[in-house]
């Protein structure tokens, strides 16, 4: 990288330097303020944008696995493993991807991170062994995934929002349901065409094609730099002993005096657990519907719907969770989860399509909002100068959640010649994270933001 040359040194440098010539931009940004557009949904609708290409293609991963397990004759266990190492690798990044954003924002650490994408999908294009793929999808691509995807988007949006953080997190988390919803398909549509190896080089060139001009141009860090404030309020809300016990001492302790707190620990596994029942599914919930009788087709269709309805679901429940307590809203969201899992596990035994069709449902629009709720609710306990840090910190267990459950899937029907028994871990796994949220307990920050935001706004001295 050091050697490759002047237009490399020259591209990587105008992505790094600070932001010195966008006046122009800051004046057309304060002209929509007046017009009452607060540009905290910009970020929003961007963040929508990139979690719909980035996320959609991780959660396409599925698609390709069963492509890739008729070509390669690959076992089970090893192919998804390749998607476990790219989960334990999110796990090991996770803390420096928290702090990098911390320290450099999303103008300079975005376009980085979809470059790195692009090179992983160009690699695997070329692959032919399976210690290749883990190196090129796994690694670089887990390193990728995970500097453009969960962990930024929530520390940026949780720097925009206070009293609506519920709702606008949803939003630009919703990205990831879209975004499986419609490239799910899409990537089946060109596995069928150009085959899966294709398909990988489509992606390379498609991702930091549209991104990187999009973060360059749009994105933004803080609204204290365009001279706003969170919400779009006319004056910042004050910060009591309550709002965020850790934020207000965050200038005298380390991001890692989070550790030593009960809603951390809470959180983390929470975390854990979602991670292993999300990933499971995602890797293997096609290959398992192809399984029980149904055609490609239709699994691939059924991955994506649930994408969509995870989009409606994360926005129900992010909306949800800023009107009722985050600890409610998860309970509610996740019981439905348990019921839509059920569900998919009666249609083994009898594979109608309505089975399939109302696990779909009700784990998209369900548990589809976990992920916004456990997100909202560590930015109410942690956030502060070193929340990106501290989520990161928390997204370790995602990653070794997320690589142990689509490992443990793989392992379990190599063993048993059936998923049944990784379900209803996953069935435990669910129920015991609705212990974890209410040991967290972010309602007593929750109410103090609430009661906050109600109190009357003083005149500014003229």
């Amino acid at each position: 990288m050091h050697s490759g040359g002047g237009n490399l040194r020259y591209s990587i440098g105008f992505i790094l330097k600070d932001d010195q010539h966008h006046g122009e931009n800051t004046q057309s940004v304060k002209a929509s303020v007046r017009r009452g557009i607060y540009y905290g949904w910009v970020i929003v609708l961007v963040s929508f944008l990139t979690m719909l290409l980035v996320m959609g293609t991780r959660f396409s991963f599925g698609v390709f696995y069963s492509s890739m397990l008729a070509e390669m004759g690959w076992s089970r266990a090893a192919t998804a493993g390749i998607f476990s190492v790219s989960m334990l690798v999110y796990a090991a990044v996770a803390l420096g991807v928290g702090a990098a954003f911390d320290w450099w924002g999303p103008r300079r650490m975005f376009p980085v991170a979809a470059l790195l994408l692009g090179v992983s999908f160009f690699l695997c294009s070329r692959m032919t062994t399976l210690w290749q793929f883990y190196l090129y999808y796994g690694v670089i691509g887990g390193t990728g995934f995970t500097a453009l995807g969960f962990i930024p988007h929530v520390a940026l949006v949780a720097r925009w929002f206070d009293r609506r953080r519920g709702l606008a997190t949803s939003l630009a988390l919703a990205g990831t349901g879209v975004g499986a919803f419609l490239l799910a398909p899409w990537s089946a549509s060109l596995i069928a065409r150009y085959g899966w190896r294709q398909s990988y080089l489509i992606y390379a060139v498609v991702i930091p094609g549209v991104l990187i001009p999009l973060i360059l141009l749009v994105h933004r860090s803080r609204p204290e730099d365009m001279g706003l404030h969170p919400d779009g309020a006319p004056r910042p809300l004050s910060t009591g002993p309550q709002t965020s016990r850790f934020a207000d001492a965050a200038a005298a302790r380390p991001y890692t005096a989070a550790l030593t707190t009960r809603g951390f620990w809470a959180l983390f596994g929470v975390i854990f657990a979602i991670a292993c029942t999300v990933m499971l599914r995602t890797v293997h919930e096609n290959q398992y519907l192809i399984d029980i009788g149904f055609n490609p087709a239709f699994a691939a269709w059924m991955l994506g719907l649930n994408g969509l309805l995870r989009s409606g679901g994360s926005i129900l429940w992010g909306a949800l969770s800023d009107r009722m307590t985050r600890e409610t809203s998860f309970t509610y969201a996740t019981l439905l989860g348990v019921a839509a899992l059920l569900c998919l596990l009666s249609a083994q035994t009898s594979p109608d399509a309505w089975r399939v069709v109302v696990f779909v449902v009700l784990m998209g629009l369900g548990y589809g909002g976990t992920s916004v709720i456990y997100s909202t609710a560590a930015a109410d306990l942690f956030q502060g100068r070193h929340f990106g840090k501290i989520l990161g910190l928390m997204e370790i267990g995602f990653g070794l959640g997320a690589s142990l459950g689509s490992a443990i899937a793989g392992v379990v029907f190599d063993y048993f010649q059936t998923y049944r028994p990784a379900f209803y871990l996953t069935i435990g796994l669910m129920l015991a994270s609705i212990a974890g949220i209410w040991l967290a307990a972010p309602r007593a920050s929750r109410r103090t933001v609430q009661a906050q935001a109600s109190a009357p706004a003083q005149r500014p001295a003229r």
